[in-house]
């Protein structure tokens, strides 16, 4: 993987414009909500220990957000997308639908392998802070089933999955996720990911491809899970 996107997994900055106090103050309790909450839980973050981990003042704190829910809510918008860009720009280079489905799962366990404590926040904190970051976690998780979706175009009507297939399959890949974190082992989850090409591919096209899918997974795995964990691969 270039240095640069490696390093893009450490602060995924907007852009690279010189930021002003304000911005750079607003950023950094952005990060630190969630990285305070990946570590305590969301009931347990105190604003204070948000400024302890950014450096922030309180004052400031208050004249750019109106509460720590409020802070947890633009924190999770923020982070979402920056997540996802990187996840999709991962799977839209991959050449078959398969293969950006490997991409863009190696994409999201490298973030998560680099950033538990950030994404813990954005997939198990999320259901304890609720309000509009729940409702934009379940919009996203919807936005995925559907991009799986889009092989549906490739199967014979009479052949096409259920409905919900993309709900379901996107339901696996969370519950991985969420049980890596849980027990404290990030990068467990990269474990899952021939169950998952298995599952994903599996779901839509046929038993041999779910097959192929989850040998080419294991092969990667075993050739490079090294690197992958340390987000060095090409």
């Amino acid at each position: 993987m270039p240095p640069e996107r490696a390093a893009a997994w450490e602060a995924l900055p907007v852009d690279s414009q010189v930021r002003t106090t304000e911005e750079e103050a607003r950023e950094g309790a952005l990060e630190g909500v969630l990285a305070v909450a990946g570590q305590v839980g969301f009931r347990a973050a105190s604003v204070r220990a948000i400024l302890d981990y950014s450096g922030g003042h309180r004052r400031q704190f208050y004249e750019l957000f109106a509460s720590k829910e409020d802070c947890f809510e633009q924190a999770y918008s923020t982070w979402l997308a920056r997540v996802g860009a990187a996840v999709l720009e991962a799977a839209v280079a991959a050449p078959t639908w398969a293969g950006s489905v490997q991409a863009g799962l190696g994409a999201l366990f490298e973030f998560v392998s680099r950033r538990p404590e950030i994404a813990r926040s954005l997939f198990i904190e999320v259901q304890v802070a609720r309000g509009g970051a729940l409702a934009e976690h379940e919009a996203t998780m919807e936005r995925i089933a559907t991009a799986l979706d889009s092989v549906r175009e490739q199967i014979d009507a009479d052949q096409q999955p259920p409905e919900a297939t993309g709900l379901f399959v996107v339901g696996g890949i969370e519950a991985s996720v969420c049980e890596a974190l849980t027990v404290g082992d990030p990068g467990r989850v990269w474990d899952a990911l021939p169950e998952l090409m298995h599952l994903a591919v599996g779901s839509y096209l046929t038993t041999a491809d779910a097959e192929a899918a989850f040998e080419e997974a294991k092969q990667l795995l075993a050739r490079e899970r090294g690197a992958l964990e340390g987000g060095e691969a090409e």
